[in-house]
């Protein structure tokens, strides 16, 4: 039995694989239906009601609301329920070997529900092998991490090198964005007070990014709107420098302008082979707030 990180994957069998994640990987629905992969939803709370992530929440609705009327959003990670019943469905449909691609554990309790839920069904199904892989990541950059493993198992590849797959990947995954404002972060105690009067008195904003333990680290700071744009994708750039091909996303909530601009910056200078434009999960606006924006990027 195996619940742990993956530098914990043992001796593990060899068979079929399946690949699970959580709805802050942002994959698409018609990916995760072609390549069978699971994806348990994150909970929002809106004046009472619970939404599920992905599922039956509107983006473009609650951003407008969000900005408009004030509305409040909470949100809580998966409760350990979810994990149990869905790791428990694929082993009861036969599978031996289940991998889940996780948000960065540092930055939700959903890693640790994941574990818990892992925990439940391995105590039922010993024989069988579940495997957490903390992505250090979140949105489409934790989602390239999650479709290439499931790519790799459709493969008919073994555990063991769908998991080798994942470490590969994530160390050519990575985000960069930037929000509208820090009312958010400051409502939420995630800067502090003198950090935030400051940034709002002279308009400077943060450009960040995923540090290599999977926490929030700042790139550097922005004033000008244009040229924090062009910033975030001279910070692709450097850190695409010399790929064969390149495939990006640009992620918005509620700043479709920005976004059409920040694509122009990026076709122009990334050429990247494939580019995508989306929504922020309501899970991330739900703490940053509307008007953030950024780029996912996968290199290979």
């Amino acid at each position: 039995m195996n619940v742990g990180s993956q530098n914990e994957i043992g001796n593990v069998k060899r068979g079929k694989v399946a690949v699970v994640t959580d709805s802050v990987a942002q994959v698409p629905s018609e990916v995760a239906k072609q390549l069978d992969i699971q994806v348990v939803p994150s909970t929002l709370l809106l004046e009472g009601h619970k939404y599920q992530d992905g599922v039956d929440l509107v983006p473009e609705e609650l951003y407008r609301r969000m900005r408009e009327e004030k509305v409040v959003v909470h949100t809580t990670s998966p409760p350990v329920g979810s994990f149990y019943q869905t790791f428990l469905n694929l082993i009861d449909e036969g599978l031996e070997e289940v991998l889940y691609i996780g948000l960065s554990s540092e930055m939700s309790a959903t890693y640790s529900a994941a574990q818990n839920g892992a925990r439940l069904v391995l105590e039922e199904h010993p024989s069988r092998e579940i495997i957490l892989f903390d992505s250090k990541k979140a949105t489409i950059a934790q989602g390239y991490i999650a479709i290439e493993a499931a790519r790799m198992a459709a493969r008919g590849s073994s555990l063991l090198e769908v998991v080798a797959r994942a470490e590969q990947v994530r160390e050519h995954t990575g985000l960069v964005a930037t929000l509208e404002t820090l009312d958010y972060l400051a409502r939420g105690g995630r800067i502090g007070k003198i950090a935030y009067m400051l940034g709002a008195a002279v308009k400077i904003l943060p450009i960040v990014t995923f540090g290599e333990d999977g926490t929030v680290a700042p790139v550097a700071m922005g004033r000008s709107d244009d040229s924090t744009l062009r910033r975030m994708v001279a910070y692709v750039a450097d850190k695409t420098k010399g790929c064969r091909r390149l495939h990006l996303a640009i992620m918005q909530a509620d700043a479709q302008q920005r976004a059409v601009r920040l694509r122009q910056y990026a076709m122009e200078r990334l050429e990247p082979a494939e580019m995508i434009m989306t929504h922020f999960t309501p899970v991330m606006v739900a703490h940053a707030g509307p008007g953030l924006i950024g780029i996912a990027y996968y290199y290979e």
